[in-house]
C-alpha cells in the first residue's frame, strides 16, 4: 500500500464510533456485499430523527403546497447530488492510485451521501430563523445563565448551531443510553463535521472550516474520539483539519440550495419562470444554450434544474481535481462551490446571481418574514417556558414554582437522560421528576431544554407553545 493509500485508508475507516474492539468486521459483508457505509445510510434513513425533516422548513415554513421542499426533500436531494460527486472523486482517486484495494468509488459516493443525509438533522423549527430564536433567548437570559454555566457552555447556547446539534444527534442523543450514539462509521463522523471546532473558537469568514463550530462543550470528547481516530491534524486544542469528504458534501448542499429554493420561489409565484430561466441560462448545456428566456421558460422545470445542477457538479469536480492534496489534509481553506471562479468566472458568476435574486425576491417575501417572526415568538416562548421547570439556578433545597413542578411532569423524560451512564439513568428514572431534574448540573439543563426544542417540527412547535401559554386548551 502507498502512502496516499495508507493515508486514505484511515481517513475512510469503517470503525464505527465507540463500537465493540471485537466487532472488527470486513467493509464489505461477504454474504450480501452490503458496506458499513450502506449500513450508515440505512441506519439514518429508518430513523425518527430523520423522519421529523419532513415536517421542518427549509426556505417557505408551513407551507400548503406539498410541492414546496421541506428539510426532508431537501435533505434526500443534497443526498443524490453528494453521491453523484463523491462516486466521480472516488473514481478521481483510482485513476490516480490512491484508492485503498478494499474500497470503490460507489463507497465514497455512499459515505457523501450518508453525510449529506445528516447535514440538517440538528436544524431546530423555522429554519435558519429557529437558530437566531434560540440565540436571541439566550441573550435574553445571559445574566441568569451566564451566572450558572462557564463562558464556554455559555457560549454553546448563545452561538447555537445547527449544525453541532447534528452532531450531537448522531453521536450522542441517537441511543441516549451508551456512547456513541448512532455509532456511526469514524467516516461518516468525519464527512458530517464541516467546521471541526468548538464554540469557544473564533470564527474566520475567510476559512470555510471556521465560520461556525460543529460541537458543543459536552461533546468534545466525542469530537476527538472522530478526529484522533481518522488521523485528522490537531490544529489546537478543540480545533482540527477538515476531513475531505466535507468539501463534497459541503458543495452538494450549495448546489442543491441554490437552485432548488429559487424553483420553489418560482412556484411560490415571486418569481416568474421566464425570470428562472435567465438566471439559470448560463449554467445549462449547450443544447439550450441558443435559446431565449422565452423559449427556456416553456422548457420544464426539471431539465433547467438537472442542467444546472450538472454543470455546478461537474466545476466542482474541476477544482476538486485540482486540489486534490489540500483537500486530503484538510487544508484548502474555500468551499468547492466559492472556488469555481477559478476554472470559470462565467459559471461562478451566474451562481451569485442566484443567491443574489434569492435574497432580494425570496427570502424578504413577507409571508416567509411573517412566519419566520412567529417562529421566534414560538421556540422563544417554549424556552421561557421550561426555564420555569428546569431552571439553571435551581439548588438543592430550593423548590419550583407550582407551574414548573407541572410543566416537568410533562417534559419528556428522557430528554433529562443526558448522560450515557447506567447509574445515572437509573436514578432519573426512578426518582420523581423534581428530583430527578437536580440530578442534572446547570448546563445540561439548558442543554435538555435545547434537545427537546430543537428537535420539534415546525407543526409539534407551534401546537405545543399554543396549549402552553393558553391560547388553546386540548
Amino acid at each position: 500500500m502507498t502512502a496516499a493509500q495508507d493515508r486514505w485508508n484511515q481517513l475512510l475507516s469503517h470503525k464505527r464510533l465507540h463500537g465493540s474492539p471485537h466487532e472488527e468486521r470486513p467493509l464489505h459483508s461477504p454474504d450480501t456485499g452490503r458496506s458499513e457505509f450502506d449500513a450508515d445510510y440505512g441506519r439514518l434513513i429508518f430513523s425518527s430523527a430523520f423522519r421529523r425533516l419532513q415536517d421542518k422548513t427549509q426556505v417557505f415554513p408551513l407551507a400548503k403546497s406539498d410541492y414546496t421542499r421541506t428539510r426532508l426533500t431537501h435533505s434526500l436531494e443534497v443526498a443524490n447530488v453528494g453521491r453523484g460527486l463523491g462516486k466521480t472523486f472516488g473514481r478521481l482517486l483510482s485513476e490516480r492510485g490512491e484508492l485503498p484495494a478494499h474500497l470503490s468509488p460507489e463507497d465514497i459516493g455512499t459515505l457523501v451521501s450518508v453525510a449529506c443525509l445528516a447535514h440538517d438533522i440538528g436544524n431546530p423549527p423555522f429554519g435558519h430563523s429557529g437558530e437566531s430564536a434560540i440565540q436571541e433567548w439566550a441573550g435574553r437570559h445571559a445574566q441568569a445563565l451566564r451566572g450558572e454555566l462557564t463562558e464556554a457552555e455559555y457560549g454553546d447556547i448563545a452561538r447555537f448551531e445547527g449544525n453541532a446539534q447534528s452532531f450531537r444527534i448522531m453521536a450522542r442523543l441517537w441511543d441516549r443510553e451508551r456512547p456513541g450514539g448512532a455509532r456511526l462509521t469514524l467516516a461518516s463522523y468525519g464527512a458530517l463535521l464541516k467546521y471541526p471546532q468548538g464554540s469557544a473558537h473564533e470564527r474566520v469568514k475567510a476559512d470555510c472550516a471556521r465560520k461556525k463550530f460543529n460541537y458543543v462543550q459536552a461533546d468534545a470528547e466525542l469530537a476527538e474520539t472522530v478526529r484522533g481516530g481518522l488521523g485528522l491534524t490537531l490544529h489546537e486544542e478543540g480545533r482540527f483539519a477538515r476531513h475531505p469528504l466535507v468539501y463534497l458534501m459541503e458543495a452538494a448542499d450549495d448546489i442543491c440550495y441554490r437552485v432548488v429554493d429559487l424553483e420553489d420561489a418560482e412556484e411560490a409565484g415571486l418569481i416568474s419562470r421566464e425570470r428562472l430561466a435567465e438566471l439559470l441560462k448560463p449554467l445549462l448545456p449547450d443544447y439550450l444554450q441558443g435559446k431565449s428566456p422565452e423559449e427556456l421558460g416553456r422548457r420544464s422545470i426539471s431539465e433547467l434544474r438537472a442542467g444546472a445542477i450538472g454543470t455546478l457538479m461537474a466545476a466542482a469536480m474541476q477544482v476538486a481535481a485540482a486540489h486534490l492534496d489540500e483537500l486530503r489534509e484538510g487544508t484548502y481553506p474555500h468551499a468547492l462551490i466559492d472556488a469555481v471562479q477559478e476554472v470559470s468566472p462565467e459559471y461562478s458568476a451566474a451562481f451569485e446571481a442566484l443567491g443574489a435574486e434569492a435574497k432580494s425576491k425570496v427570502y424578504t417575501d413577507e409571508r416567509v418574514l411573517q412566519v419566520e417572526f412567529a417562529g421566534f415568538k414560538v421556540i422563544g416562548g417554549l424556552l421561557d417556558e421550561f426555564l420555569e421547570a428546569l431552571p439553571p439556578t435551581l439548588s438543592d433545597t430550593e423548590k419550583l414554582s407550582a407551574s414548573g413542578e407541572k410543566l416537568l411532569k410533562l417534559f419528556p423524560r428522557k430528554y433529562l437522560m443526558v448522560r450515557p451512564d447506567a447509574a445515572f439513568r437509573q436514578q432519573v428514572a426512578d426518582l420523581p421528576a423534581t428530583d430527578a431534574v437536580r440530578l442534572l448540573t446547570p448546563y445540561e439543563r439548558v442543554l435538555a431544554m435545547t434537545d427537546y426544542v430543537s428537535g420539534m417540527t415546525d407543526s409539534y412547535a407551534l401546537n405545543l407553545w399554543r396549549v402552553l401559554t393558553g391560547v388553546r386548551v386540548p
